[in-house]
């Protein structure tokens, strides 16, 4: 029951913050910063997970970083881009989001498994 509890709480805070960086750092007509934020540093965290029991994975892995990250705004804000005409924002940020995220993420495990 408690990690029933501590998922949902996680969820909520990893929503709540990811909503936050989006309201602060994307803007209708820009290049969306704080979606490529959460989901760069979303991996980076998810990457310092490789070796935690499986409770604490799931509380935080998949609830609060489930919660944080997101792949349906990459997806719209990808294809808002492209549909503004500008593609080349669009593509720097595909690239940037799946580059930088696969990056991000392996630092993590690095830097897990160095401990």
């Amino acid at each position: 029951m408690i990690t029933a509890a501590a998922f949902l709480a996680m969820a909520a805070v990893g929503a709540l913050a990811r909503a936050e960086a989006g309201r602060r750092w994307n803007r209708p007509d820009g290049f969306p910063h704080g979606t490529l934020a959460v989901n760069v540093t979303g991996s980076f965290a998810l990457g310092l997970l490789v070796d935690a029991t499986p409770p604490f994975a799931t509380v935080v892995g998949v609830g609060a970083l489930g919660a944080y990250t997101t792949f349906s705004s990459f997806a719209r804000d990808a294809v808002a881009l492209a549909e503004a005409g500008r593609r080349r924002a669009a593509t720097a940020y595909v690239l940037a989001s799946c580059c930088g995220g696969t990056l991000a993420a392996a630092l993590g495990i690095a830097l897990a498994s160095a401990a």
